[in-house]
């Protein structure tokens, strides 16, 4: 596909969007997929530091619950 102007931008599926407020330059369903995997990326990896800092016998606990209050108040 060919850009008409300098303000389109041609999104990985192929679909040309045409605001100029789009940063990514993905059209919305695009966007909307990669968001939903960074998200799920993201939950997956702070379960794996969740995990290992549980393992500490210190502070683990203390971290832990500092972490879901954090969460919680997101």
């Amino acid at each position: 596909m060919k850009k008409k102007n300098e303000t389109e931008k041609v999104c990985r599926c192929g679909r040309i969007t045409t605001d100029p407020e789009n940063k990514t330059g993905l059209c919305p369903t695009c966007e909307k997929k990669a968001v939903n995997l960074l998200g799920a990326a993201a939950m997956a990896a702070t379960g794996i530091a969740i995990k290992i800092v549980s393992q500490m016998k210190e502070n683990g606990p203390k971290v832990v619950e500092g972490v879901i209050n954090i969460i919680k108040n997101l």
